[in-house]
């Protein structure tokens, strides 16, 4: 049970670190904290306090102590257990309100404080599972049920596959908690069969360690964070997405009024002096200007569907080069091509991957002050395809490095007609394309731009 208690709590750390502010995560978490204290409420009478009175450690201040500390546990462990499930499941659903969920959290807890009065304390804890079969039971098979219909109703092939990969996780600790640990006890508390659940949760903590060593080859979990930068991504781009729009929006009313405005005095006005004719000119210029802008803001921000075929990477980069030969020759930079294999494929959108390089090499360009090179590497590490465009530019600061992926960041003249979307679209496609874009600078020494795409589909 020492080894439930620790697993339980470093996989409950684990899902609470990636993001506590996701709620899904934030319910997976309490769900495991209530195996970590099943696990330590059976620990406190079975490990450490035979071990206390072995050592002649049994002090009164100990022993009630670590009493307090076993009821707590097991209450939390055994009660809120199926809340948990049912609530993780309503959540993870994608199919209730804010609202709804909010209520229901609250609802749905009414069963627990029932339980503070029909549980037995003394001399040890022994919660009521008769009554617990009335209410927990229905919670775990409706939060199942719920599961099942959020798979089989995806539409989403992406959110689809997910969900598969989390009901698989979770169905062997549902239902070994479900038939072992509710409707058994509820009728037959002296025989231990309890007792196997931990067999099951290895086997689902087993299958949750393969599936992360399997998306990026043995000894790596950085398919588990490509996973999960790809869902806060597409969730961060559509809240972007919509407030871009009801910005532009906004201000292309706003340019309209002004230019209404501005003709309206111009016809109505019979003479108008130098100053006054050059102020307006002014004004329809830069409302003119402006409006490019949004125009151009409005075109790069639309929300793009990556659609995957597996194609010749080395072809594609190829492509651009070439396509950009003159302003490589005219900017004197010459090109040093690094591939392990003529011939590297990998799973992309070709359009959009093909935009990214572009940006990749303009701004290397743009990066090299006077004469200089840029070393492009392609090469295929396990199951990924990887693309490396080095440059000896001027670099990037430390400061400015954490920001460049972020939507309108930019260090170039905005008057040139920069919106600073570039890297943001760049990154925004290798995460939907179930890809990577990661970037390392030194400052007058150069940048190196890692661009990684999967090989399977």
């Amino acid at each position: 049970m020492v080894a439930l208690f620790i697993i339980s709590g470093l996989f409950a750390l684990m899902c609470y670190c990636y993001d506590p502010k996701y709620p899904p995560l934030r319910w997976m978490t309490l769900l495991l904290a209530c195996a970590s204290s099943a696990g330590l409420s059976r620990a406190i009478i079975e490990s450490f306090i035979p071990i206390l009175n072995t050592h002649h450690m049994n002090f009164d201040w100990l022993n009630t102590s670590l009493y307090y500390a076993r009821i707590i546990t097991g209450f939390f462990s055994i009660y809120f257990c199926p809340w948990g499930v049912l609530m993780h499941a309503i959540v993870y659903s994608e199919r209730f309100s804010n609202k709804t969920i909010n209520n229901l959290k609250y609802i749905l807890f009414t069963p627990i404080i029932i339980m503070i009065f029909t549980t037995t304390y003394v001399p040890d804890i022994v919660p009521d599972f008769r009554g617990l079969f009335y209410w927990g039971v229905p919670y775990i098979v409706t939060g199942y049920i719920i599961h099942l219909y959020s798979y089989f109703t995806e539409t989403n092939l992406y959110k689809k596959k997910t969900r598969f990969i989390t009901f698989t996780i979770m169905h062997p600790i549902m239902l070994s908690a479900l038939i072992l640990n509710y409707v058994i006890r509820a009728f037959d508390n002296h025989h231990e069969y309890w007792r196997y659940v931990i067999v099951f949760m290895l086997i689902s903590f087993g299958y949750f360690i393969w599936r992360a060593f399997k998306q990026e080859g043995v000894g790596s979990m950085n398919g588990i964070k490509i996973k999960y930068e790809k869902q806060t991504q597409i969730k961060a781009n559509k809240a972007i997405l919509t407030g871009v729009s009801l910005m532009n929006h906004a201000i292309k009313n706003q340019i309209f009024r002004i230019v209404t405005g501005v003709k309206l005095i111009k016809e109505n006005t019979s003479e108008l002096n130098h100053l006054s004719t050059e102020g307006i000119n002014m004004v329809n210029s830069g409302s003119d200007h402006l409006m490019k802008m949004v125009e151009k803001i409005n075109s790069k921000t639309q929300d793009i569907t990556i659609v995957k075929s597996r194609n010749n990477l080395t072809e594609v980069v190829d492509g651009v080069i070439n396509e950009l030969e003159v302003e490589f020759v005219e900017n004197r930079i010459v090109i040093i091509k690094e591939y392990s294999d003529e011939g590297v494929h990998a799973f992309f959108d070709k359009t959009p991957t093909k935009e990214v390089f572009v940006n990749m090499f303009k701004n290397a360009i743009e990066a090299i002050e006077k004469e200089g090179i840029i070393t492009v590497r392609i090469n295929k590490k396990g199951k990924k395809a990887v693309v490396t465009i080095s440059d000896n530019g001027i670099g990037i600061t430390k400061e400015n490095l954490e920001y460049v992926k972020s939507p309108f960041f930019t260090t170039k003249k905005l008057k040139d007609g920069n919106t600073g979307w570039g890297l943001y679209y760049c990154y925004d496609v290798m995460i939907k394309s179930d890809g990577n874009l990661e970037i390392s600078s030194q400052v007058n020494v150069g940048t190196d731009i890692k661009l990684t795409f999967s090989t399977k589909k």
